[in-house]
């Protein structure tokens, strides 16, 4: 599997702690693996597949790992999570005070992000 369904997938397991080394938007071992700790967290059959109720829990912010437990290759984010339904009105009132333009935010969410230094 491939896209930006998967891309935004990876974002969203990255920001929650799990190390993604896989290609953007390609589903790979690393994401794989994420999944399949993420469905044996919520008692869920660890497959390794991503349904659509699957994808919605991971994007509800429900904690990936255990609390205060981290990847050591993940980043600490201090930002709050958001759910998708604030994001999208966060992003309308951007767009509408002229803050960010739409497709800026596209092109924005495209780029490659920069390797971790270690």
């Amino acid at each position: 599997m491939r896209g930006k369904r998967i891309a935004l997938l990876q974002e969203i397991l990255y920001r929650k702690g799990y190390p993604m080394q896989d290609q953007k938007g390609v589903f790979g071992v690393h994401t794989r693996d994420a999944i399949k700790d993420i469905q044996k967290q919520h008692g869920l059959k660890p497959s390794g597949q991503v349904d659509d109720e699957l994808f919605q829990l991971i994007q509800q912010g429900q904690p990936a790992l255990p609390t205060g437990e981290k990847s050591a290759e993940a980043p600490a984010v201090d930002a709050p999570l958001v759910n998708q339904q604030q994001f999208d009105a966060l992003i309308r009132l951007l767009i509408s005070k002229g803050v960010i333009k739409s497709g800026e935010l596209e092109a924005e969410m495209t780029k490659a992000l920069p390797a971790i230094l270690s």
